[in-house]
């Protein structure tokens, strides 16, 4: 028997590689097409290679028009720098491009595993992880990083400095700010995961809710780059109401919901009992 464990093991492990390896190599070939891309389309079909400026230079130039406050001017410390700015959103454009391939993947490894009704759990919770993922990436693109460098320059200006930034520090605060806004907006959906798995207690999250809330300012205050309380506001209160709103939503949800512990201790409190009579 445990000989064809481990032969069900290795086939496993087969697929789940091949996969793997269809997904890099998927992703290589559209890395490659964006960062080959012009800001003009048509010039691939004229074949005009005169002025050809690369869609993500185009990019780029929007992340700074956009987010860079009036006056401040980025330089490059190093050589590789820029290469390594481009590199890197070129790689983020080509993983989100390439993300339903990547599910359809994980998704083929998984399924038969997995029974019909899970099938949809599984498509609701992805479908909602994305949703939540993209609202806090578009908070944090419009409200929290642009106020973010705006109180940081007049920091700068205060001290009559002049303003130059490294471009750098400037992406990699961009994307450090996205994606961890991404991912504190989707702290609902771990929520409701523990929560359904009966490892908390919708009443004790209610009564935490002041240390929570304590514990929340700590950690905001100390991975938003802003010195002063502004960004971790910005941070703090939007998360705070999506608490209160998870609660609110697994109060309803659950309440219907059969409290899978006390029916265990019940059923075992039987089975003791139902002994107890037998050797009597």
């Amino acid at each position: 028997m445990s000989d064809d464990y481990e032969l069900e093991f290795w086939d496993h492990f087969e697929d789940l590689s091949s996969r793997l390896r269809k997904i890099l190599y998927v992703l290589i070939i559209v890395m490659v097409l964006v960062m080959s891309l012009p800001s003009d389309f048509s010039k691939i079909w004229q074949l005009d290679f005169n002025d050809y400026t690369l869609l993500i230079t185009d990019l780029m130039q929007m992340f700074q028009n956009t987010l860079l406050p009036e006056g401040v001017t980025l330089i490059a410390f190093n050589w590789l720098d820029s290469f390594y700015i481009y590199f890197v959103i070129c790689f983020a454009i080509s993983f989100l491009i390439c993300l339903p391939y990547i599910a359809y993947q994980l998704y083929g490894f998984l399924a038969p595993a997995i029974y019909a009704n899970e099938k949809r759990v599984l498509f609701t919770f992805i479908t909602l992880f994305v949703s939540l993922f993209l609202i806090g990436v578009a908070y944090a693109y419009f409200v929290l990083v642009p106020m973010t460098f705006t109180v940081l320059y007049k920091f700068v200006y205060q001290t009559n400095v002049m303003p130059f930034y490294s471009v750098k520090d400037f992406f990699e605060l961009i994307a450090f700010g996205l994606f961890g806004s991404g991912l504190f907006y989707t702290f609902p959906l771990v929520l409701y995961l523990l929560v359904s798995i009966d490892l908390i207690i919708i009443d004790d999250l209610k009564e935490m809710r002041r240390h929570i809330f304590v514990a929340l300012s700590a950690l905001t205050a100390i991975i938003t780059p802003d010195p002063t309380p502004v960004s971790m506001l910005l941070m703090t209160i939007p998360f705070y109401i999506l608490f209160e709103l998870s609660i609110l939503i697994l109060s309803r949800i659950m309440r219907n919901k059969p409290d899978r512990v006390l029916d265990a201790g019940f059923n075992a409190a039987q089975e003791l009992l139902a002994r107890t009579e037998e050797t009597e």
